[in-house]
């Protein structure tokens, strides 16, 4: 059995925007993100611009960027926004990461984190259907499949 990754978080930074892109245009990445396609420099740069200047903390729509490394080394993005009842959780992780680990331990790096950041305690997660690894992480963690449309499976933390 192997040893999971030691994950650190840190607030998104500008100088974190080229990580961000290089995901943000790899296939792989992006095959179960958004409309499965590698994004266009513009969206790249209009998410990042949101990510850096974001709302206050308690208002609905209210997003944090994180980036999480491992020693040294970038390995992916954590996200989450409030919602009108929850705190939605988000993570994307680098292509040559997978298989790792990296996904749980960056989830497990969020959730204790999102209580202190946002005074909630109820997190979601939306998902694309096919995406059964990322199905496993978060119901490994506790999450439940709430709703299911085409577009995206609904979970939250119970």
């Amino acid at each position: 059995m192997s040893i999971p990754p030691s994950i650190t978080l840190r607030p998104f930074r500008e100088t974190d925007t080229e990580f961000f892109a290089s995901m943000a245009s790899d296939e792989q990445v992006m095959r179960f993100i958004g409309y499965g396609k590698p994004w266009d420099r513009q969206t790249i740069e209009t998410c990042v611009q949101g990510a850096l200047l974001p709302d206050p903390i308690d208002a609905a729509g209210a997003s944090r960027w994180f980036l999480a490394t491992e020693g040294t080394e970038a390995v992916g993005i954590v996200f989450s926004s409030r919602q009108e009842n929850s705190v939605e959780v988000g993570y994307w992780v680098s292509s040559g990461q997978w298989g790792r680990g990296v996904a749980g331990a960056m989830l497990d790096s969020a959730l204790s984190m999102i209580p202190q950041t946002y005074n909630d305690t109820k997190v979601t997660a939306r998902v694309a259907p096919a995406h059964a690894v990322s199905a496993r992480v978060l119901t490994s963690r506790g999450f439940i499949l709430e709703t299911r449309d085409e577009q995206l499976d609904h979970y939250t933390l119970n």
